[in-house]
């Protein structure tokens, strides 16, 4: 079992980043929100940042329970997730984008519906959820300190907030949104595409 010293600290938040950065219905989530503006955007931060911690608080609070169960919970997150990223991945097929990525006018509906998409793409998806376990199994255990079951939900939560507001904020600076705003349509249902992609992946793929 790891003891959390700063070097195994810093080796998990390399491990963090590189999950999170890997492709995948979250990274694309974001994307596809952030082109309709910055409110939505970071909604969708919210969401996925929220499910991040209801996630990882779960796991570090019963995860003998849940790695006993695993091959249960994750059967029922790969079928949820599935439908949530089809769903997600039409709406923004038969989307009409109208918003102004340059100066991010947003509805308040159009930030509810961000935040929860947001949170439900993270909460169905199955990947997330085993790569959490696995990360968690060499960190928590009977010998574990009380703190840690507290304080790795927490990092886990504030690390995807910054690194998702990051990558949202980039989609939205002048630089890029000028660049963007012309073909947003286009890579709004290219991202939706490729959410309806993965979601069929995650009922075909068997691991």
């Amino acid at each position: 079992m790891l003891a959390l010293v700063p070097l195994d600290l810093a080796s998990l938040l390399v491990i963090l980043t590189v999950g999170l950065f890997t492709p995948g219905p979250d990274m694309m989530v974001v994307l596809k929100n952030s082109l309709s503006g910055r409110a939505r955007g970071l909604a969708t931060v919210a969401g996925i940042a929220l499910g991040l911690g209801l996630q990882t608080a779960v796991l570090a609070a019963a995860f003998t329970l849940l790695a006993a169960q695993k091959d249960t919970i994750s059967e029922v997150l790969r079928w949820g997730g599935a439908c949530v990223l089809v769903y997600i991945g039409g709406r923004a097929l038969l989307s009409r984008p109208g918003m102004d990525a340059a100066t991010g006018n947003a509805t308040s509906s159009e930030s509810r519906s961000g935040f929860s998409e947001g949170l439900a793409c993270n909460l169905t998806n199955p990947k997330a959820f085993l790569f959490f376990t696995g990360v968690f199994s060499q960190l928590i255990g009977p010998s574990s300190p009380r703190w840690l079951p507290v304080a790795l939900p927490l990092l886990v939560t504030a690390h995807g907030a910054i690194c998702w507001s990051i990558l949202s904020t980039l989609v939205q600076s002048r630089q890029v949104a000028g660049r963007l705003q012309r073909v947003q349509p286009v890579l709004v249902r290219i991202f939706g595409a490729l959410l309806i992609l993965f979601g069929l992946g995650l009922v075909l793929w068997r691991p």
